[in-house]
């Protein structure tokens, strides 16, 4: 039974299944076996003067091992105007749900933005905010509007706050991820395993059946 590693900027190992994030504005080379999310970060929307990366993005989702539209979101951190950042998510948003795929979501002090946006988009298509860190009344109001949440190695770092959200999400919408961490995903099912008083290998059976019912299109297609 292989480990789910949702979200990562590196090639899955063997012994993983999941999804490697590939900036729309690197060229697409695939390789054999591995499945993608693709999108524009929101550190890169500065990047992008046209329309025609709307083009690029909705062919790209057609390729068979490009299975979610992301890491795409918003940040508050960064110099770039939110304004410009919600135009560029809206915009992958609607692609996300045209094309019928999941949403790898990447939010820092935005999740009020993204509870308002999903009240009034309804979205059909699941939202997954990965690297999540929220504490237990984000995550209430989050589940609510029905998000899904990816943990990743912050979990190993002793964040009482995170442990606690871990401890609201359904084992349904439970994700795990190294992103760009050198942690082993090994060790954060294992950490996240004692917290939720299951074993490795119950939880490993968990999510790979979450990530299954999720990404069916990758049975699809091939």
């Amino acid at each position: 039974m292989k480990f789910v590693n949702l979200h990562t900027h590196n090639f899955l190992k063997n012994g993983q299944t999941g999804l490697t994030d590939h900036p729309l504005q690197i060229r697409f080379l695939p390789q054999k076996g591995q499945y993608y999310s693709v999108g524009i970060h929101p550190w890169s929307v500065d990047k992008f003067d046209d329309v025609l990366w709307k083009n690029r993005l909705k062919k790209l989702a057609d390729h068979p091992q490009v299975v979610s539209i992301g890491e795409c979101g918003l940040d508050r951190v960064v110099k770039t105007s939110l304004d410009l950042q919600k135009k560029f998510f809206i915009s992958q948003l609607e692609i996300a749900e045209e094309k019928q795929m999941p949403v790898i979501i990447h939010a820092v002090h935005t999740y009020s933005d993204l509870l308002e946006i999903s009240k009034k988009r309804s979205p059909s298509v699941p939202w997954i905010i990965h690297g999540y860190t929220g504490n237990s009344e984000i995550t209430k109001q989050l589940l609510r509007q029905n998000f899904y949440f990816s943990f990743g190695d912050l979990l190993l770092k002793d964040q009482s706050k995170l442990n606690k959200s871990l401890l609201e999400v359904p084992l349904e919408k439970m994700f795990f991820e190294t992103d760009e961490s050198s942690v082993p995903i090994e060790s954060i099912y294992s950490f996240a395993s004692n917290l939720l008083n299951k074993s490795v290998v119950e939880l490993k059976e968990i999510v790979l059946n979450n990530f299954n019912c999720m990404f069916a299109k990758i049975s699809e297609k091939n």
